[in-house]
């Protein structure tokens, strides 16, 4: 799934990021770019979660 984050501007935000994804599946492989806002992520939860997870973090997101 790819995904773009508008909020997500630094390092500190791809390691919030990171986290947020990791308490829904400790297993999801991410990669982010910060400049073009967007994430990568492979893993075994659900679009809604991962949604979830980072909306509930302060980084909506949306799928691209």
């Amino acid at each position: 799934m790819q995904f773009h984050i508008q909020d997500m501007t630094c390092g500190s935000c791809v390691r919030h990021v990171n986290e947020a994804i990791a308490k829904v599946d400790p297993a999801a492989k991410i990669e982010a770019n910060t400049a073009s806002r967007r994430i990568t992520v492979t893993t075994t939860a659900s679009q809604q979660q991962i949604e979830k997870a980072l909306r509930d973090d302060g980084y909506p997101a949306t799928l691209i």
